[in-house]
């Protein structure tokens, strides 16, 4: 509404400025019928004249600029306020949603929409704007010249919404440009991804195959929609010619019959030139509110994604409770577990056994927090409020510089100083380009480092050289020991044979 309210200040000064220009012709011809006969013009000259505009000038730059740095400024700041809304809500989706093959298109969709929403928020509000400048403008039009109006109004008009609808169409090929520049970008990542650890030929060759064809399908939409955009623009334009030289014909009939002054001409085509534009946005509106809408409903489609949901409990007991969890990825899945039941005490660290695909994983992610089971509850010691870290088998990490950082800001005991040392971090840091058994070895840092009064370790020994894994199973054990942390860890390797009646096991 401000932004309306100051385009519409702006239309008065353009109106003002309109009318400049007749009293312009008034002082020249000192003929003050053309004016209105106002009595105190009757005095003024050419310099007068001059300030009036300068004046009606300078009124007019000060509210478009202010009205157009207050745009921006809003349009800036949704955008920015939808970005931080993006992120709180994607970090809030129910774990499942991102085992769900759809959730990749809604998160991509929502995302695009976050840029596209302020600015059809600014095409609405300049359409707006549009129709305030023509309700100053249309009377004006009539005033000079009703027949002309009356043409350019119900014959020029309708052709060019005719022609933006034609424009419009376009829209169809721009989203399956951006179809496919989505798809093109999904598996140009996959490609450079895989092309780190993948070296069969077949495989990639049928990687490049794809991706060449999604170039070829860019390639054929972008040209399909310039040559169309191209072909109706010069439409438009020859069309634009063309009422231009049909006005000047009529205006030259109108002056031969005396129905219209040759100065007339001028304020015609000064006020027509100021309506093409609002009338051009206003022949858009319609088209601009269902792209507004469209992207609404891309956003409209992320919030109403589940959120996830606290399960977890508190009780005073020092142990982790499982009461009759049932887990599965997806109502089409199989159960990985199901009326579940356990106690796990906590007075010593606890060692996870199990086949493949027993569920191990899934189980360390629940109790992290990371997988939330569709029945039951899972009781916590208080502490637990204090967070959790889990450590994936994915290697998937933050930036190390933050773990460096980390380190540096603290002194720390020489128990788990000598854990930094065990595992090499000095060089471990400095590194670039680390093999999985180093990541691992990162990864035993950042768990102690985090400080968190829970560990869930997933096969954190699995790529560690054989030489260099009792040695670092003892000095983490001692550093865990010290800072209070708990751990329970999934492995399929025993704890070396000193260590082996200190743990608990359980085997899933």
């Amino acid at each position: 509404m401000l932004i309306v309210t100051l385009a519409m200040l702006a239309s008065i000064t353009d109106l003002l400025l309109l009318g400049g220009i007749r009293l312009f012709f008034s002082l020249i011809s000192d003929n003050w019928k053309y004016f209105f006969g106002i009595e105190f013009l009757h005095n003024m000259n050419i310099l007068h004249w001059l300030v009036l505009m300068l004046a009606v000038i300078t009124v007019r730059y000060m509210i478009i600029t202010l009205r157009v740095r207050t745009e921006e400024r809003l349009n800036h700041k949704l955008e920015s306020h939808l970005r931080a809304w993006w992120l709180k809500t994607v970090k809030r989706l129910h774990p499942l949603q991102f085992h769900k093959p759809e959730t990749e298109s809604i998160l991509h969709n929502s995302n695009l929409s976050v840029s596209a929403m302020p600015r059809g928020c600014k095409v609405i509000t300049q359409s707006i704007q549009a129709i305030a400048q023509l309700v100053f403008f249309l009377p004006v039009l009539f005033l000079i010249s009703w027949q002309l109006s009356i043409t350019l109004l119900f014959i020029f008009a309708p052709i060019v919404f005719y022609l933006q609808k034609l424009l419009k169409k376009t829209s169809r090929n721009v989203d399956d440009y951006n179809k496919f520049s989505g798809d093109y970008d999904f598996n140009l990542w996959r490609w450079t991804a895989l092309h780190k650890c993948w070296n069969n030929r077949a495989e990639h060759s049928k990687y490049i195959s794809l991706l060449f064809e999604k170039i070829r399908q860019l390639r054929d939409t972008s040209i399909k929609i310039g040559v169309r955009d191209a072909t109706i623009m010069q439409h438009i334009e020859m069309l634009s010619i063309s009422v231009m030289v049909l006005v000047l014909t009529a205006c030259a009939f109108l002056i031969k019959m005396h129905i219209m002054a040759p100065f007339e001409i001028v304020l015609f085509c000064a006020a027509l030139f100021i309506c093409y534009k609002p009338l051009k946005d206003c022949s858009q509106l319609l088209s601009n509110i269902n792209d507004l809408i469209m992207t609404y409903s891309s956003l409209h489609n992320l919030e109403i994604m589940p959120r996830a949901e606290k399960y977890f409990k508190s009780h005073e007991e020092e142990s982790i409770r499982i009461e009759t969890i049932s887990f599965r990825y997806g109502k089409e899945q199989p159960w990985i577990f199901q009326s579940f039941d356990n106690v796990i005490r906590l007075n010593r660290p606890v060692m996870l056994q199990g086949e493949n695909g027993s569920g191990k994983t899934t189980l360390l992610r629940i109790l992290s927090g990371l997988e939330v089971p569709e029945n039951g509850n899972i009781f916590m010691p208080p502490k637990a409020k204090e967070g959790s870290f889990y450590l994936s088998q994915r290697l998937f990490y933050p930036p190390t510089a933050w773990l460096e950082q980390a380190i540096a800001e603290k002194t720390w005991s020489s128990t788990i100083q000598n854990f930094f040392d065990v595992l090499g971090m000095d060089s471990l840091l400095k590194k670039q380009g680390h093999s999985n058994g180093e990541l691992q070895r990162v990864g035993l840092a950042w768990a102690v480092v985090s400080g968190a009064p829970f560990l869930f370790l997933d096969e954190p020994f699995a790529f560690i050289a054989a030489n260099l894994r009792e040695p670092i199973f003892k000095a983490f054990w001692n550093a865990t020991t010290e800072s209070g942390q708990w751990w329970i860890m999934a492995s399929h390797l025993l704890p070396p044979e000193v260590y082996k009646d200190r743990v608990g096991y359980w085997r899933i």
